[in-house]
């Protein structure tokens, strides 16, 4: 189970990277949150839309910035994607000189670290141990065990009553719309770091059908799993690429980590049946957790895919391949199924007409299990974390930069660092950051989980004007490419119309003891058990059997453990 938890923190991660629709702007790439793309958006300064309370700051406070400026001591994580330029320094630098030009804030770097190898973990975990000077704000990413690490060593600060007093009015909306965020952070009802949010939703799989094959065929989309069953069968053994050979797959999928990869993802198949590996869910009654591992309904699943596997609807590699192997047998025209996120489109879809000219493809709804439902695994918008010392002075600063760091993403720029400020004076950007964003402690902005698709879906496909400059000249870039507005939009429309299909892990908990101790084994065993029975080593009534010994080898304690964090952080909210 810790090893499940690591795989599904390494896709989060990996996800943030490709945000949900700033790969729609021309100016953006396939990036995640939106660069400084605005050419004349609003030259907005941190206190435009108000603080909680303005009579609350620490310090002198005027005119939108600290008069004279306050210290805040931060450590940078020097990970491959920063740069810098002009002869800047972690230390010196433009977005260091505009934070103190217009907020008052004088930002200082104690030490930097490499983010390879666990470089800043270690650093800051020795700092930590050795009693070394701890920065002012450390922000950890989703880094889950280093979070637990410096909320368990007691050197942060409570910030349920930070919050409330200098939480500004866009931040305490954004918290608000999206309670489950504190999930992660809290402790006995104890906020222990400010959550940050990512942009939602990058990880629930969509259906992407090969429409050449169905038109074909003359087949009607699956809208059951009844019917995607015919749909596979005829793929498997109508010739659908007219080779007058039988060597195509009707699934492209990988079973190397059932629950935690987004890239020919299994999840929407096991959820048919109303059990999604490695997925902690409310019971009926909402008072308890239960694991889907162990239902029954994984055992249907099971004997599902055993099917499937036996009828060559599946790969038999599928359980050494990882998603991005298993996307390929699509993309190459083996296959005529691929289950994927909103931004296939954009990677790796278009490889499909490379590689096969002439050969298309369509988005579509889910299809619905026995019960009517269809269930996909979505991933929580909380994206990090970002602590405070418990002896800085100036907490109300960090939620003053915390702000403008939500302009910045909001409006596409702050302080009149515009795309094409940067652009003229010698920085660069890579992928869709501009460096400069990512100097600072909040390196990935503070963002409104829901603005963007928000705007393509319910502002562009309405056909209204952008809400800021920088949304317009996305909207306007992505109007002109297909791969946006027939591509990732339509994903997105087509995810939105079957939203409550996504299953979040109700378990947003630190690892629990048991899991800690026993949480590699309870999962190699759960994963051996799925792929003995799939590949027919293991009958599939030998399922009951693993499910008491998962219970006994630690599950039912883990199972606890769970539940007691249940009613402590959740129930008892």
């Amino acid at each position: 189970m810790k090893a499940l938890k690591k795989r599904m923190l390494l896709a989060a991660a990996a996800m943030t990277m490709v945000s949900s629709l700033a790969a729609c702007s021309g100016n953006t790439g396939k990036g995640a949150a939106p660069a400084e793309n605005s050419g004349n958006g609003p030259n907005s300064t941190a206190d435009n839309s108000g603080s909680a309370d303005q009579r609350a700051e620490t310090a002198p406070f005027k005119e939108g910035k600290y008069d004279p400026p306050i210290p805040i001591n931060i450590a940078v994580d020097v990970g491959d994607d920063i740069q810098y330029f002009n002869g800047e320094t972690a230390e010196k630098n433009i977005l260091f000189d505009r934070a103190k030009e217009n907020l008052g804030l004088d930002i200082h770097v104690l030490w930097t670290a490499p983010g390879k190898n666990d470089g800043f973990k270690t650093k800051l975990l020795l700092s930590l141990s050795s009693g070394e000077k701890l920065p002012d704000v450390v922000y950890t990413g989703g880094d889950f065990e280093l979070t637990n690490q410096l909320i368990d060593s007691g050197m942060f600060m409570d910030l349920n009553e930070a919050i409330d007093k200098y939480a500004s009015d866009d931040i305490k909306r954004i918290y608000a719309e999206n309670p489950d965020l504190f999930l992660p952070v809290t402790r006995d009802g104890k906020t222990m770091a400010l959550p940050i949010p990512i942009f939602g939703p990058n990880s629930p799989p969509l259906m992407y059908i090969r429409q050449d094959w169905l038109d074909k065929l003359n087949l009607k989309p699956p809208t059951t799993m009844e019917e995607l069953e015919k749909v596979m069968d005829a793929f498997v053994n109508q010739d659908p690429d007219g080779n007058n050979k039988k060597d195509t797959y009707a699934l492209a999928v990988q079973l190397k980590n059932p629950g935690g990869d987004i890239f020919a993802d299994a999840t929407a198949l096991f959820g048919a049946y109303g059990a999604i590996p490695g997925i902690w869910r409310k019971s009926s009654d909402g008072n308890t957790l239960t694991y889907d591992s162990i239902q029954p309904e994984m055992k249907t699943a099971l004997g599902k895919f055993k099917e499937w596997l036996d009828k060559g609807y599946i790969s038999k590699d599928a359980a050494q391949q990882d998603g991005g192997t298993a996307a390929q047998l699509f993309t190459s025209g083996k296959a005529g199924i691929v289950f994927g996120p909103n931004w296939f489109p954009y990677f790796p879809l278009p490889e499909l007409e490379k590689n096969v000219p002439g050969a298309t493809y369509k988005v579509y709804p889910l299809p619905t299990g026995p019960s009517g439902k269809a269930e996909r695994r979505a991933m929580s918008i909380y994206g990090g974390a970002l602590l405070i010392n418990k002896d800085y002075p100036h907490p109300d600063a960090v939620f003053k930069y915390a702000q403008a760091m939500y302009e910045m993403s909001r409006d596409g720029q702050i302080w009149g660092l515009t795309r094409d400020y940067l652009i003229n004076n010698g920085y660069q950007a890579q992928g869709s950051y501009f460096q400069v964003s990512k100097y600072g402690f909040l390196p990935n902005y503070f963002v409104d989980p829901w603005y963007q698709i928000d705007g393509y879906l319910d502002y562009m496909k309405a056909g209204k004007p952008g809400r800021t400059e920088s949304e317009q000249e996305g909207f306007d870039s992505c109007q002109q490419n297909p791969l946006c507005i027939d591509g990732q939009i339509e994903a997105m429309s087509t995810w939105r119309a079957q939203k409550d299909a996504d299953v979040i892990n109700a378990f947003a908990g630190p690892a629990t003891e048991t899991q800690s101790s026993q949480g590699d084994f309870l999962y190699k065993l759960e994963y051996e058990t799925m792929v003995k029975i799939i590949y027919g080593s293991m009958p599939l009534d030998d399922f009951d059997q693993f499910v008491e010994k998962w219970k006994t080898s630690g599950g039912e304690k883990v199972i606890q453990e769970v539940n007691d964090w249940y009613q402590q952080n959740v129930l008892k909210k």
